[in-house]
């Protein structure tokens, strides 16, 4: 049976973006709620983690988030502890309207912001810098991301041909010419087909898939993939018929093993192959940032481009 409430919590988790928590003492200085995941983390990668004093009950990175009062979830807030927070601000999705509406009903101001593209989580950054006072440290961050993002995606646009082991995260990448006859964009004259899913049943006979123009999709081309699905926005769901008309090189399966239930939970974090989608390779990715879209998106697109690395030297 479908296990349909967590297919869309994913999709829903993945543009908005734990267990009720005791208030904290309160403590001069500014005050900020965090109603999705990726701005909370955000908001800690900027060093405000004393200033923020309520999160979604989704946010779980970085840990210490787990010991700050839980606000409610993405579409029902807890009114009442957000107003008990006593919030300068709240710092929300561009995408969540209803509550904007609310809150400027309670005198709470808000900031929403749009995590759908890369260049929207960059630009968040210093809209929150900014609102929080921190714009220096929010420069920095961003360059820093600009910088990754850049590395990394010339790398695997073009990979060293000898190389068959992705360089370690944090060591220098070293850049070299496509070999004699292969193209830019990968090895080989065939670009990998790669099928992006964000939930299905046990039996895959229902999956959910990411389409063009989503977060995905931006980093199945940073990566050097094409993605398999080529109709425009969304999470469109497909049938086994329609995963063989598309008949991708790779699969990546999007698990996160925070939102997996306790009988599909695997024992580490991290990414696997699977046997599951026959005669499709797959690689299922458990990490809590595959669904995501912060400012760890960085992490996520060298999983993609190990995953369709991997994938020309098996078909070699």
């Amino acid at each position: 049976m479908l296990r349909k409430s967590t297919v869309w919590l994913v999709v829903a988790l993945l543009f908005t973006g734990c267990g009720e928590r005791t208030v904290q003492k309160p403590h001069s200085g500014l005050r900020v709620v965090a109603m999705a995941p990726s701005t909370a983390e955000i908001l800690y990668a900027l060093g405000l983690s004393n200033e923020v004093v309520g999160v979604s009950r989704f946010c779980s990175y970085p840990p210490d988030v787990t010991n700050k009062p839980s606000v409610g979830g993405l579409y029902d807030p807890n009114w009442e502890m957000i107003v008990a927070l006593q919030p300068d601000f709240v710092i929300g999705l561009e995408t969540q309207k209803e509550i904007e509406t609310q809150l400027k009903a309670l005198g709470i101001g808000f900031i929403g912001v749009s995590h759908e593209h890369i260049d929207e989580i960059l630009q968040s950054i210093l809209t929150i810098g900014k609102a929080c006072g921190v714009e220096a440290k929010a420069q920095q961050l961003f360059q820093s991301l600009e910088t990754q993002l850049t590395e990394v995606s010339k790398h695997w646009e073009n990979p060293p041909p000898a190389s068959r082991t992705p360089p370690e995260r944090g060591s220098a990448i070293v850049k070299s010419p496509p070999p004699e006859g292969c193209p830019q964009g990968g090895v080989g004259s065939h670009k990998t087909k790669v099928l992006v899913c964000v939930g299905h049943d046990e039996s895959l006979s229902r999956m959910y898939i990411a389409a063009k123009g989503t977060f995905y999709n931006e980093l199945i081309e940073r990566a050097g993939g094409i993605n398999a699905c080529e109709s425009a926005g969304g999470y469109p769901e497909i049938s086994p018929e329609g995963l063989a008309s598309m008949n991708p090189d790779v699969v990546i399966d999007i698990l996160p093993a925070s939102l997996a239930g306790a009988s599909k939970r695997p024992a580490t974090l991290g990414n696997f192959t699977s046997n599951a989608w026959r005669p499709h390779r797959a690689v299922v990715m458990t990490n809590d940032y595959t669904w995501i879209p912060g400012p760890r998106f960085v992490l996520l697109l060298e999983d993609f481009a190990v995953a369709i690395r991997q994938n020309h030297f098996e078909a070699e």
